[in-house]
């Protein structure tokens, strides 16, 4: 069994409640994750019309102290950070020297350190790899694993929701990439701002011995703002596939290099100076070239009598020119989109030459070959698409 502090401050509840539980991480040392709480949909319907409170036990996080933690940092990682403004934060890659991806991270600049959001398994290695680098700067990095807990608030009324429980009305109007610090019913929190479902999405840090208290104080009703309601994997998942959000250890992962992920944009900054792994990423940015890419499908089905068959994730895809040969990819992760009229969607891992959009492919699917088309991005749907098309 896991220790202790490898489990949410909150297991015990979930446990004995009737919350789906899913293992998260190597046999050896897993987390559990609520896969729902009740019907999935409703948890759904209420990450886009209200708001949900989510569990992140397979989130860590990493605190950088020292006043050379932002040199040090851009040293190190994909992302120029060396700027990073406090009330700032970004994403980036954390390679190893052979270009691959170590972790993913989510970098938070506050006035006098930093935080690293990443996942829960990698955060001892990570925090012991990078301290290896330190030599004589004035830097230090520590895990927060064992004292902090990640909670997550998701949907359009989330930042309302914070900044009524906080009482600080300038909460509600945080952007996407900001972060700052509030207190609910006395428990001080790291509010961070990144939109894993293409609405609001609000990740709290808080003192593990302090997570339960703000857990139940999320999830109590304030005048004139509905509580948030409990909420499990299975809802945000549907949401971050439809926003075109692929995840780490689900979509790619450490045998991954940084072009094969369509997440350059925002993962790497081709101005900065030299880090771990820079010159696969520039020389294959150079050459343009690459194996494979993480890639949008759209399963074609017209039968309104039935419905779209589903991939899962590990089925395979095939060229329609050659349906019987060789696959030309793999389905990483997959749902039945309600934004898009219960469309069939998934990320897939494709062969180079496949993942331009509108390439017509045949994916496995329940028992068939199911047609698909290559999306022209990630994002299978925006919610400002959504209102100009009304």
């Amino acid at each position: 069994m896991a220790a202790t502090t490898h489990q949410s401050p909150l297991h015990h509840r979930f446990a004995d409640s009737d919350a789906l539980l899913l293992p998260y991480g190597p046999p050896e040392s897993p987390v559990d994750v609520v896969g729902a709480f009740e019907e999935v949909g409703l948890e759904y319907a209420a990450v886009r019309k209200a708001a949900v409170l989510f569990d992140e036990p397979h989130t860590a996080a990493l605190t950088v102290r020292g006043g050379d933690r932002l040199g040090f940092l851009n040293s190190m990682v994909t992302q120029k950070v060396i700027d990073l403004a406090p009330g700032r934060s970004c994403p980036s890659f954390w390679l190893n020297r052979k270009g691959r991806i170590d972790a993913d991270l989510r970098i938070i600049a506050r006035e006098d350190h930093l935080v690293i959001l990443l996942d829960r398994h990698l955060a001892a290695p990570t925090a012991e790899a990078l301290n290896n680098y330190i030599f004589s700067e004035d830097c230090t990095i520590e895990p927060a694993a064992d004292t902090h807990h990640t909670l997550s608030l998701h949907g359009v009324a989330a930042p309302a929701l914070l900044a009524a429980k906080a009482g600080n009305p300038a909460l509600a109007d945080m952007q996407p990439g900001e972060n700052a610090v509030c207190t609910i019913d006395g428990v001080h929190a790291l509010v961070d701002r990144d939109d894993l479902t293409g609405d609001p999405g609000l990740r709290l840090l808080v003192a593990r011995e302090h997570a339960e208290r703000l857990y139940d104080a999320l999830l109590t009703p304030t005048e004139g703002v509905p509580a948030a309601k409990p909420t499990g994997w299975y809802a945000l998942n549907t949401a971050r596939i439809e926003a075109g959000r692929p995840l780490f250890n689900i979509d790619f992962g450490p045998d991954t290099l940084p072009a094969e992920t369509s997440l350059l944009d925002s993962r790497i900054d081709f101005r900065k100076g030299c880090y771990l792994g820079q010159e696969v990423v520039a020389r294959m940015d150079a050459r343009k070239a690459r194996k494979q890419g993480l890639a949008a499908l759209r399963i074609i089905h017209d039968d309104p009598n039935t419905d779209a068959p589903l991939p899962a994730m590990g089925d395979r895809v095939f060229s329609l020119a050659d349906p019987e040969g060789n696959p030309v990819g793999v389905v990483t992760s997959s749902t039945i989109a309600p934004m898009l009229g219960a469309a069939a969607v998934c990320f897939a891992m494709l062969r180079d030459a496949e993942t331009a959009p509108g390439t017509d492919l045949l994916v496995q699917a329940e028992g068939v070959k199911a047609p698909a088309t290559v999306q022209p991005t990630l994002r299978f749907w925006s919610r400002s698409q959504s209102s100009s098309s009304r």
